[in-house]
C-alpha cells in the first residue's frame, strides 16, 4: 500500500443537513482491525475506473468532476457505480491549498467482458 490515504465520505440523508448527518467514510488500511458498532471493514471488489487528478482547493473538485463525466459520454463509457475520491495531498501534509491532490475514481463497465 502506498501512502496515499484514500477514502471516501458519503453522505446518506440526500439533503443538506446542519446536524445529524448519516455518512460513510472509507480509508484503506494495511491489515483488517477489531469491528464494533462503529466500524466496520469490508474489502472492495477489483474494478474498471476512469480517473483524473485535481490538483487544488476542493472548492475547484466540480471542474474535475464534470470533465470526468464529459470524457465517459463521449467516449461511449458506462458508469457503473459512485464515483470515489483517494486524497494523495492535503491539509495534513501540504501547507497551500494549491499543493492539495485529489484522484477521482468514476467506476465503469469492463469493456473486455
Amino acid at each position: 500500500m502506498s501512502n496515499w490515504y484514500r477514502g471516501e465520505i458519503r453522505n446518506f440523508d440526500g439533503e443538506y443537513k446542519e446536524t445529524d448527518i448519516r455518512i460513510r467514510h472509507n480509508e484503506a488500511v494495511k491489515a483488517i482491525g477489531k469491528e464494533n458498532d462503529h466500524i466496520k471493514f469490508k474489502t472492495l471488489p477489483e474494478s474498471k475506473v476512469l480517473s483524473i487528478y485535481h490538483k487544488g482547493s476542493y472548492a475547484n473538485i466540480g471542474e474535475a468532476y464534470a470533465f470526468l463525466m464529459k470524457y465517459a459520454d463521449q467516449n461511449g463509457y458506462t458508469v457503473a457505480g459512485l464515483a470515489r475520491e483517494c486524497y494523495i495531498d492535503g491539509i495534513w501534509n501540504k501547507e497551500s491549498e494549491e499543493e492539495w491532490l485529489t484522484e477521482i475514481q468514476l467506476p465503469i463497465e469492463d469493456v473486455t467482458k
